[in-house]
């Protein structure tokens, strides 16, 4: 089993906004960075500090010296509050986020006061998915983060957007392509080696947002149903022609379900 400490890595953030309320501190998805939550920077912080920072290797973070593993991460989340002196945050996190979510509900849940998972799931990679990030772990490594844009995108981003929004395309690509080939090595090995937290679904005991995308080919609203439906007293939302990247495909219904959320907490 995966375990979290504070590792005492340096973690660039991004952050805006204050009030007395919990932060909401949100983990990215893999192969963006902190980046990819700017219309919830801007969009969430009117009356709550929001955070966002890259995992190591990832936008401004400098790279992972070591293979890491989903604790390893859990465990820069953990250094970032103690560094920044927080007790506890509402924690947000978009796929590969969620993943490292789940290893901090396991590794310190006192310092969480709610949840949203979005676009995640809560089960290991099959077989067949453990073989192609090992394929494209090499690939990263031999031809560089080039390469990333082009494996990714469709499965990124729903054809909706895809074919009418080639601006926030091109925003996706330049996101992936601001990280580091090592940093998104280490973490496709981390995510093939992650542990199975269906099990956690059910010790969750805050509050939980469950936030999925009606065309998202990785999360499925199959897959994210069925993880709500785990955690006790969860909500969930699914947004409408959006893929695996809800917040950027439909940033106003992503904020919207999200500050409803904080206001009832």
């Amino acid at each position: 089993m995966a375990e979290s400490r504070n590792i005492g890595v340096s973690m660039w953030y991004r952050e805006l906004g204050e009030g007395a309320a919990d932060p909401l501190l949100l983990l990215h998805a893999f192969p963006l960075n902190a980046k990819m939550f700017e219309p919830q920077i801007e969009g969430l912080s009117a009356d709550r500090r929001v955070i966002a920072p890259d995992f190591p290797g990832f936008g401004h973070s400098p790279r992972t010296p070591a293979q890491p593993d989903v604790g390893y991460y859990a465990g820069c989340v953990r250094g970032l509050l103690d560094r920044l002196e927080i007790p506890r945050v509402v924690l947000g996190g978009v796929s590969m986020g969620g993943y490292v979510a789940f290893e901090c509900v396991r590794s310190f849940p006192e310092r969480i006061s709610g949840l949203v998972l979005a676009n995640t799931r809560p089960d290991p990679d099959s077989e067949e998915i453990r073989s192609t990030r090992k394929e494209m772990a090499l690939r990263v490594a031999r031809e560089g983060i080039e390469v990333l844009p082009e494996i990714q995108m469709e499965r990124l981003l729903s054809p909706h957007t895809r074919e009418n929004d080639g601006g926030l395309v091109e925003k996706v690509r330049a996101i992936i392509l601001e990280n580091t080939p090592d940093g998104a090595v280490a973490a496709l090995g981390a995510m093939r080696e992650r542990p199975d937290s269906t099990a956690t679904l059910a010790e969750i005991s805050v509050p939980t947002l469950v936030v999925g995308g009606e065309d998202d080919s990785i999360s499925s609203p199959e897959v994210m149903g069925e993880m709500a439906g785990k955690i006790p007293g969860s909500r969930r939302v699914t947004l409408s022609r959006a893929g695996h990247l809800s917040n950027l495909e439909d940033p106003d219904g992503f904020n919207g379900a999200v500050r409803t959320f904080l206001t009832e907490l």
